[in-house]
């Protein structure tokens, strides 16, 4: 197996690359070789992963944030190879998951015999895939505006995460929506829709209590139009996991395929990486890729 560090240089306020460095000698002082390979340009990881892992056995070490962690997930997918995920980037959502350490140097240190697990990934039509949480309207919305606050120096992620909470909240917007599973359709107008895979997203909310990345199901959380007072109302709610008997919140446990459809483009975030469309389609691939847990 070889040992690949990939990093986004720009995560953990550009200090990705310095990270990179630490996690090297980490491994070489356990007798591990490793070679770093940064990013240029958005999808390059995708692309360089996928070339290591379909020749070869990996363990690719990410150093950034949920998106960055995409992008390897997404060229490895159906290989062999594994991923051991670093928190290095703004909300580290999912590294803190996966790992119950969050000093690089122990993360290292409990990786060196750790096996790897199967992990779910959504497959998304455009030959996409999103490993954590899939967000459309309000919160995409949110986490397209993060980007304003993005270098706002001393504050937490989860920090300028509520600063772009209260600037979002100025447009009011709603969505008219066609949400479509495998076990129910509604037609109407939606504030968001949270498709969970694994559990946080933005710093630490977590729309959905039960998701768990191994059970073969995505969680979907949608919340009716809201009001501007509505949604100063419930966004404390949701942010804190308090939102579960809200008769606005439909929380469904079980769900494998799910398609959104608007007559508009609406803000969809993929991991923290936001587009627009007017359509997405999401399943379930069950185990589909190796991550190294970390535990204490």
């Amino acid at each position: 197996m070889i040992h690949i560090i990939m990093v986004n240089p720009i995560s953990g306020r550009k200090n990705g690359y310095k990270h990179a460095i630490v996690v090297q000698k980490l491994l070489k002082k356990y007798n591990i070789d490793s070679k770093i390979i940064s990013s240029n340009y958005s999808g390059e990881l995708r692309k360089i992963s996928y070339e290591i892992s379909h020749n070869q056995n990996a363990r690719f070490y990410c150093i950034g944030g949920d998106g960055t962690l995409n992008e390897i997930v997404s060229g490895i997918i159906g290989t062999d190879s594994e991923i051991v995920v670093l928190p290095c980037g703004t909300g580290n959502d999912f590294a803190k998951y996966i790992n119950e350490y969050s000093s690089l140097r122990k993360i290292i240190l409990n990786s060196i015999n750790a096996k790897a697990s199967k992990i779910d990934v959504m497959k998304l039509s455009g030959n996409r895939y999103c490993i954590n949480i899939l967000n459309a309207g309000f919160d995409a919305l949110v986490a397209y505006n993060m980007n304003k606050f993005r270098w706002v120096p001393l504050i937490s992620g989860s920090a300028k995460y509520n600063l772009a909470i209260i600037y979002t909240l100025f447009f009011n917007r709603n969505y008219k929506l066609r949400i479509k599973t495998n076990e129910y359709t509604k037609k109407g107008k939606f504030t968001l829709v949270a498709i969970s895979n694994a559990k946080s997203y933005g710093g630490g909310i977590i729309p959905c209590p039960n998701s768990v990345p191994d059970d073969g199901r995505l969680n979907v959380c949608a919340i009716s139009q809201t009001s501007l007072f509505t949604k100063i109302i419930l966004l404390p709610k949701y942010k804190n996991c308090k939102h579960e008997n809200i008769s606005l919140a439909n929380i469904n446990d079980n769900i494998t395929e799910i398609s959104i459809v608007s007559n508009r483009k609406f803000p969809l975030s993929i991991d923290g990486e936001i587009t627009y469309t007017n359509r997405i389609k999401a399943k379930v691939l069950k185990g589909a890729v190796n991550i190294v847990r970390i535990k204490k």
